[in-house]
């Protein structure tokens, strides 16, 4: 091979990359970035552990990670890749705090500025509506959608 000919395929990997990078670019200022996966949030006065285990369709893991979560604190879970890449949008939810209490949900996230909040102790009024007689919920999973 040349050496123009090794020029002119350097120079066509040059903009190929180039173009790849500015679609990229483009696609993100129009659609913004995509929410996080979960977030969760402890709404208790003490520490808890949390282990979340998130599966798709066929039941493959996609997530399975633990989190101590100190009072009133959250924890955001960026997409994996996998979710980012794929078109999936149900997800089972399997979330257990402190090796006790068990939560399994089945999610529908429809778009990328959807994500799942994973609510512990979360207290009457705060994101359900209000009843009095209602005590705190241990594990509450929703759905969320960002702006």
């Amino acid at each position: 091979m040349g050496n123009a000919a090794k020029k002119l395929v350097i120079s066509g990997i040059i903009i190929l990359i180039t173009i790849l990078l500015l679609s990229i670019s483009i696609h993100f200022m129009f659609r913004g970035p995509a929410a996080p996966f979960f977030v969760i949030h402890n709404h208790d006065i003490i520490s808890h552990e949390v282990t979340v285990e998130v599966f798709d369709h066929n039941s493959k893991p996609i997530v399975n990670e633990t989190y101590n979560l100190e009072p009133h604190r959250d924890f955001t879970k960026r997409r994996p890749l996998s979710v980012r890449l794929n078109r999936e949008k149900e997800y089972t939810f399997k979330v257990t705090m402190d090796k006790q209490i068990t939560n399994i949900s089945t999610m529908e996230i429809p778009g990328r500025k959807t994500s799942v909040n994973i609510r512990l102790y979360t207290k009457s009024g705060e994101t359900i509506p209000y009843n009095p007689n209602r005590e705190a919920i241990p594990i509450l999973v929703e759905i969320v959608e960002w702006m």
